[in-house]
């Protein structure tokens, strides 16, 4: 009996577990979220120009802040391009598709400030500096580039750029742009385009060292190709183009979709309790792979975690995509939407 226990504790090391999941509440109010936040012991879901925040173990309704408009503390809402939010230790950065909102913790309106680029994204406080993804289109590609940007948002330094290439009347289906965390005045890069890499800066862009791993990416089957396409169909900013264009089939028959042989090794990353957290697209049992790592890249372990909603392809596009899961204390946070019932519940998984 020891032995066999002892073969399946070294399978389960091996193989990595299987995140239990539980669920813990119903967000009443919620009916189309676009991303969420972990922080302080709160879940932070982001709907729209408003944000709601939920107690993390009990889920009842905190507080609801933000609300539509042009004016101070207001955010517009622009088709398939979700507002997000970051939470410091200090205050609440909420930012729009041009400008960006800063709220105390006790959710009062601070300032704001005018984005100088509108393809600058998920602006993120380092120090007295911001880091940020820059979407700039081109005639036959597209070039993400991460920035180290000034309190006057001008770009200090480019830190690392990566290329999304759309040809003319061909789509390439599986969108990989930069994810990027700030810990402890550092910027954590996650590199897929050169595999399974994270590059490290300090606060003032220079490089510190690099983590790197044998990792091979899984195919990108006929079944994923079909939620891929799923995915585009349910996205309304190309559903008003196809609906122009005649219908899906004439969309299509006008087109090349385009997939990778492989997805990209690295899914994105989140770093907690000094852990980095590097989702993959490896799946399991309908569960994706998740690597842990200590801050110096040495694997601590590894986890499947439940599947998680996406922001929509338009979005992903841009490198203006959300997260729908979050991560405290040893927990994977995330939303699940009940169809039968018609809300969204917020569930959690151990790692």
């Amino acid at each position: 009996m020891r032995k066999i226990i002892f073969v399946l504790l070294t399978i389960t090391m091996i193989m990595g577990t299987l995140g239990h999941a539980e669920k813990i509440g119903v967000l009443t109010e919620i009916l189309k979220p676009e991303g969420i936040e972990v922080a302080d012991g709160r879940l932070y879901v982001v709907q729209g120009p408003a944000f709601f925040v939920y107690n993390l173990n009990n889920p009842k309704l905190i507080e609801k802040f933000g609300k539509a408009g042009e004016g101070p503390g207001e955010l517009n809402t622009v088709l398939n391009f979700p507002n997000s939010i970051r939470i410091l230790e200090d205050k609440i950065i909420a930012e729009g598709f041009n400008k960006i909102i800063i709220f105390s913790k006790d959710f009062n309106y601070l300032k704001e400030f005018r984005k100088k680029e509108m393809l600058i994204h998920k602006i993120t406080p380092i120090k007295e500096n911001f880091v940020a993804v820059r979407m700039s289109p081109g005639k036959n590609k597209i070039i993400f580039t991460l920035l180290l940007l000034d309190p006057d948002m001008n770009v200090i330094k480019e830190l690392h750029q990566q290329e999304s290439f759309d040809r003319q009347k061909e789509l390439i289906m599986v969108r990989d742009t930069i994810h990027f965390e700030v810990y402890k005045n550092k910027i954590y890069v996650e590199e897929s385009d050169k595999g399974f890499f994270i590059e490290v800066f300090d606060g003032k862009g220079n490089r510190l060292y690099g983590i790197k791993k044998n990792f091979t990416a899984p195919k990108v089957t006929e079944n994923d190709k079909k939620a891929i396409f799923n995915h585009l169909k349910k996205d309304n900013l190309i559903a008003i183009v196809a609906r122009r264009e005649g219908g899906w089939d004439e969309f299509a028959k006008k087109g090349t979709f385009t997939y990778p042989a492989a997805f990209p090794p690295i899914r994105d990353i989140k770093i907690s309790n000094d852990k980095i957290y590097v989702s993959t697209f490896e799946r399991q049992e309908n569960k994706e792979k998740c690597i842990i790592m200590d801050l110096n890249g040495n694997i601590i372990g590894t986890s499947y975690l439940p599947v998680t909603g996406q922001s929509s392809f338009s979005a992903m596009s841009m490198g203006k995509d959300n997260r729908f899961y979050g991560i405290a204390g040893s927990k994977f946070y995330y939303l699940k939407e009940n169809e039968e019932e018609e809300v969204w519940e917020l569930h959690a998984a151990g790692f």
